[in-house]
């Protein structure tokens, strides 16, 4: 069975769905019995979706220079 620091080594891995079979039976196991991995996997995957949906909001080239060109002028004394 893996250990914490294996299953943090794994845990991308595993939210890609790119483990072996073995290696996933043993995460799974592994977190099924560690609340603190099972944490760890929980927030890792809030992570993603929150950086995946930030992907979606950017901001357009003209909205930055907009707003660069109405910060106040901070070398003035």
């Amino acid at each position: 069975m893996l250990n914490c620091n294996e299953v943090t080594h794994l845990a991308s891995d595993h939210l890609d769905k790119s483990l072996n079979w073995k290696e996933s039976f043993s995460l799974r196991m592994h977190i099924a019995m560690c609340k603190h991995c099972k944490r760890f996997i929980h927030h890792l995957r809030l992570t993603r979706l929150c950086v995946h949906g930030m992907n979606n909001n950017l901001a357009s080239p003209d909205d930055v220079k907009h707003v660069l060109d109405n910060l106040p002028d901070t070398n003035k004394p």
